[in-house]
C-alpha cells in the first residue's frame, strides 16, 4: 500500500473513532439516559461528558484540517483531563458495597466507571491507529496546498450527526445548570422540562477556592509522636492544665508515687508491660526489656514491605504467644518471638531481628484496618480485651472535633463498630479537645490517656459512654504511654530528654 492510502485509511480510522466517541457514550447519555430514562449529569459528568465531546471534535479537526501536532496535542491534553475527572470520580463511589452507586449502570457498573474505561480506550485506540500511520511527510503530501481537505459522505455525515449531538447536550446542559454564574451540582434531580423541577443553583462554587490541596480531605499532617513533636503543622497547642479537658468536672485526681528513668537511646513512643515483660516502641525499633529496664531482645521494623506501616502506635498481646503491632495508619502486623526463626523467611519483615523475631507463618502477617468515621484520621494507640482490639482517633490539621473509637475483631480482623462516646462535656466542646496517646483494658473499661488536658478518659466500650475522667499531674509534660502493672496506673512520659516512667496513685 503506497503512503498516500495509508494516508487516506488514517483519516478514515481517525474519523471513525471521533465520531464513535460523540455518538455513543455522549449520543447515548444525552438521548437515551437523559431524555428517555430522565438521568441528569452530575457536575463532574458533565465534565466528563465535555472532555469526550473536545475528544471527539479535536479527531474532526484533523480529519478536516490535517494532522496538526496543536490538534494531537489537544487531543492528548483533553484525555489527560478526562482521565483525572473520571478516576476522581468513581474514586469516590468505588469503596462502597455491592451495588451501591450513583446514577445509572450499564451492565451493572455505574457511568462514572464507563467514562474511565472510554478515556482508557481513546488512548488504546489512538495507540492503534498511530502504529498503522503512514510517515509523516505523508501528510503534507496528502493535502497539497490546501488550506483543509474535502470532506467524504462519510465525515461529513459525522460532524453533521456529531453537531447534531453536542448542540442537544448545550440544551440538556442548559435546562438542567443554566447559565454562569449557575453552576452544575453534586446531587442532581432527575431531568425534567418542567420548569418547577428544573435547579439551578450557586452552591457548588462555595468552599471551592478556598483551599486547594492535590491531597484534598487527604492532606492530613503526621502525628505528634515522641521522636517527631508536630503540634505546629497539626494547628495544636498542648496544655497540661486537666482545668482544660472538655469534661464538664474531672471526677478524679492521681498524684506521682515514684518516678523512675528508663534508659532507652530513643525516645519511647509506646510502653507497656506484657507477659512479665516491658514491650517499648520508638519509631519502627521495638525492644523487649526486663524489669530493671535491660535490653533482653531487639528487631527493626521493615515498614514497607507489603503493606505499609506508619510508626508504631501500640503493641498489644494476641492470642497466647502473639502481638499485635499497630501503625498510627491502621496498618498492622502479627508477630512473635522465636529465638531459632529462619532468617532468610523473616527477612521480609525486619530489617534486623529477623533470627529471632516472626513475621511471616500461620496467624501472623500483616493487614489493614478499613474504617468508617476514622477514616481520614490518624490513630496514637491500641488496647485489646483479647476478643476485639480497640483503636482511638487523634485530631489534625484538617478535623479537631471527631473523636472515634474503633472495634476490631481479632477474629478476622475486620472492623466490628465504631463509635463516638457519650460524655458531659461544656458547652462547645468535643472529645476532639483530646489527644490520645495510649490506651489499656482493665476490668470492662478502657483507659485512655491524653497527652492534652493531662487526663485520663475511664470509657465502658459496651454502653459506648465515658463514665469517668481522671485528672493527672501537670508535671507529666508528654504522656506517651498508659498502663497496668500491680494494679497501679503508670505512665511513660518521654520529656527532657529522658524516658521517664510515673507510677500514680
Amino acid at each position: 500500500m503506497n503512503e498516500i492510502n495509508k494516508t487516506k485509511n488514517f483519516y478514515t480510522l481517525m474519523c471513525l473513532a471521533g465520531f464513535l466517541i460523540i455518538l455513543l457514550p455522549v449520543g447515548i447519555a444525552n438521548f437515551v439516559f437523559g431524555y428517555m430514562l430522565g438521568d441528569s449529569p452530575c457536575t463532574l459528568c458533565w465534565g466528563q461528558r465535555e472532555a469526550m465531546i473536545f475528544i471527539g471534535v479535536m479527531a474532526l479537526f484533523i480529519v478536516r484540517y490535517g494532522m496538526k501536532g496543536k490538534y494531537l496535542a489537544a487531543l492528548l491534553i483533553m484525555t489527560a483531563i478526562g482521565l483525572y475527572q473520571s478516576f476522581a470520580h468513581f474514586g469516590n463511589h468505588a469503596h462502597r458495597d455491592l451495588d451501591q452507586g450513583f446514577g445509572l449502570a450499564v451492565f451493572g457498573i455505574h457511568t462514572y466507571f464507563w467514562a474511565e474505561v472510554v478515556f482508557w480506550a481513546v488512548v488504546l485506540i489512538l495507540g492503534v491507529i498511530f502504529a498503522f500511520a503512514p510517515r509523516f511527510k505523508a501528510f503534507d503530501e496528502e493535502i497539497g496546498e490546501e488550506k483543509y481537505r474535502k470532506f467524504t459522505k462519510f465525515s461529513f455525515a459525522a460532524v453533521l450527526i456529531s453537531t447534531i449531538v453536542v448542540a442537544s447536550n448545550v440544551f440538556q446542559a442548559f435546562v438542567s445548570t443554566g447559565v454562569p454564574p449557575f453552576v452544575g451540582q453534586s446531587d442532581p434531580v432527575r431531568f425534567s422540562l418542567n420548569p418547577k423541577y428544573i435547579i439551578w443553583s450557586t452552591d457548588n462554587w462555595k468552599g471551592t477556592w478556598q483551599s486547594f490541596s492535590f491531597l484534598g480531605k487527604r492532606d492530613v499532617k503526621a502525628p505528634d509522636y515522641a521522636f517527631a513533636p508536630n503540634a505546629e503543622k497539626l494547628g495544636i497547642t498542648f496544655d497540661n492544665d486537666s482545668n482544660n479537658a472538655p469534661f464538664a468536672k474531672i471526677d478524679e485526681s492521681l498524684e506521682i508515687d515514684t518516678q523512675s528513668k528508663v534508659d532507652f537511646a530513643k525516645p519511647i513512643n509506646t510502653m507497656d508491660y506484657i507477659r512479665g515483660e516491658y514491650v517499648v516502641s520508638s519509631k519502627w525499633d521495638v525492644a523487649f526489656l526486663d524489669d530493671n529496664f535491660a535490653q533482653k531482645e531487639s528487631f527493626v521494623l521493615d515498614p514497607y514491605f507489603s503493606a505499609t506501616i506508619d510508626p508504631i502506635v501500640g503493641i498489644t498481646p494476641y492470642q497466647e504467644d502473639k502481638f499485635i503491632l499497630m501503625g498510627s495508619n491502621k496498618s498492622f502486623l502479627r508477630f512473635k518471638k522465636n529465638p531459632n526463626a529462619d532468617e532468610v523467611l523473616q527477612y521480609a519483615d525486619f530489617i534486623s531481628g529477623a533470627d529471632k523475631f516472626e513475621g511471616q507463618g500461620e496467624g501472623l502477617g500483616r493487614g489493614r484496618i478499613d474504617t468508617v468515621r476514622a477514616k481520614f484520621n490518624h490513630v496514637a494507640s491500641s488496647a485489646s480485651d483479647g476478643k476485639y482490639l480497640y483503636l482511638a482517633t487523634v485530631p489534625n490539621n484538617k478535623d479537631k472535633k471527631t473523636f472515634v473509637i474503633s472495634k476490631i475483631s481479632l477474629k478476622d480482623r475486620v472492623l466490628s463498630g465504631e463509635f463516638i462516646p457519650s460524655a458531659n462535656l461544656k458547652e462547645g466542646k468535643t472529645l476532639g479537645d483530646l489527644y490520645i496517646t495510649s490506651m489499656a483494658y482493665r476490668d470492662g473499661k478502657l483507659y485512655a490517656l491524653s497527652k492534652n488536658h493531662n487526663v485520663i478518659v475511664v470509657m465502658d466500650p459496651i454502653k459506648e459512654e465515658v463514665i469517668k475522667s481522671v485528672a493527672y499531674p501537670s508535671e507529666i509534660t508528654n504522656a506517651r504511654s498508659l498502663f497496668f502493672k500491680d494494679g497501679k496506673i503508670n505512665i511513660l512520659s518521654y520529656q527532657d530528654g529522658e524516658n521517664k516512667l510515673f507510677i500514680l496513685k
